[in-house]
């Protein structure tokens, strides 16, 4: 038996596969999504401050919150466990879960060293953005088999990123035109 088999015919495994309760899975995924909420969140409210969004709100205070985006970590990886012992054979043999976790490992790395270097480095900052949209996307991408529908949902996550960038930056040019006074 392969490793990937024995591993999907764990207890564990079976439990969480197999269980008639239907508030397991949903539950899991659940904690999965809060730990993705406060630890992307956070780290993406962060790097956009480092790179000059609401400049008026000074970057020190923004510290505190590291304690509460690491705890939304520890809920990723756990219920992330979790969720890969559901269907280990699947996920462990998927570019895209691999693609997700590096970008995680890159995320971690570079919230990190944006700690220590007292929340300065903008190139750091866009880089933290650029790996949670690459993690999030390859993370959508695990939940498809088909080639089609993953191509399609990866070309449609970059059109709406893409949009959504444009869109930012126009409205925080808007923003500092209003706010000196050169539009009224």
């Amino acid at each position: 038996m392969s490793l990937l088999q024995w591993l999907e015919s764990t207890w564990v495994s079976t439990t969480l596969r197999d269980s008639p309760n239907i508030f397991l899975y949903p539950t899991i995924l659940a904690f999965h999504t809060l730990g993705l909420a406060f630890f992307v969140g956070i780290s993406s409210a962060i790097a956009l401050r480092v790179l000059g969004v609401a400049p008026e709100l000074p970057l020190e205070p923004f510290r505190k919150l590291y304690p509460i985006m690491w705890i939304g970590f520890a809920f990723n990886a756990v219920s992330g466990v979790l969720l890969l012992l559901i269907e280990p054979t699947k996920f462990l043999t998927m570019i895209d879960f691999y693609v997700k976790l590096a970008a995680i490992a890159g995320a971690v790395y570079c919230n990190r060293a944006l700690y220590r270097r007292g929340l300065q480095g903008k190139g750091l900052a866009a880089a933290i953005l650029t790996l949670w949209a690459v993690s999030i996307t390859a993370g959508r991408l695990t939940a498809y088999d088909d080639a089609f529908v993953q191509r399609e949902t990866a070309i449609g996550t970059v059109m709406v990123s893409a949009a959504l960038l444009a869109a930012g930056f126009v409205s925080v040019k808007v923003w500092k035109l209003v706010r000196h006074g050169t539009v009224s």
